[in-house]
């Protein structure tokens, strides 16, 4: 890990969520937002709007060069303990095309299944992209807009 944390006091990332639950359209967005970065933690604020089931949250992070942590933020699950691995692909963005790497979940619930994909840079496993898809519906998150630099250059 390098001596600099990867994420500074205000960076942000705004993805944009559009989809479908159930009958309802979803067309809104979730930032997330660096408040304080500490020894050892960040502190991020997740701040969603016209996104029905995502709540307003303060959320902390051990400081590392994998943010495979923040995924969670988007899809309920981290890539650390959850999710398999599927492959590289190359996924468009506002940036350009990246080789982005594919992990993937299933859940088998009462209701039937939900499929979950996140989209993640393969330096410092960053979410690029999600999405979610099942019985109700399908979701679909994506960076519209960010201050941090090395996510808009093609890190390798």
């Amino acid at each position: 890990m390098s001596n600099e944390p990867l994420l500074k006091k205000s960076d942000h990332v705004i993805y944009h969520v559009s989809g479908h639950v159930g009958s309802a359209e979803v067309n809104g967005i979730i930032a997330i937002k660096v408040v304080r970065v500490r020894k050892n933690e960040y502190i991020v604020d997740a701040l969603p709007k016209k996104v029905p089931f995502l709540k307003r949250a303060r959320l902390r992070f051990p400081i590392s060069d994998n943010l495979a942590d923040l995924g969670g933020i988007l899809t309920g699950w981290s890539i650390h303990a959850d999710g398999e691995r599927v492959g590289e692909e190359v996924i468009p963005t506002l940036f350009g095309d990246r080789t982005l790497v594919r992990y993937q979940r299933v859940e088998i619930r009462d209701e039937g299944e939900v499929k979950t994909e996140q989209f993640v840079d393969p330096t410092h496993n960053f979410p690029y992209a999600a999405r979610m898809s099942g019985y109700s519906g399908e979701i679909q998150f994506g960076i519209m807009e960010t201050n941090i630099d090395w996510i808009k250059r093609d890190i390798k």
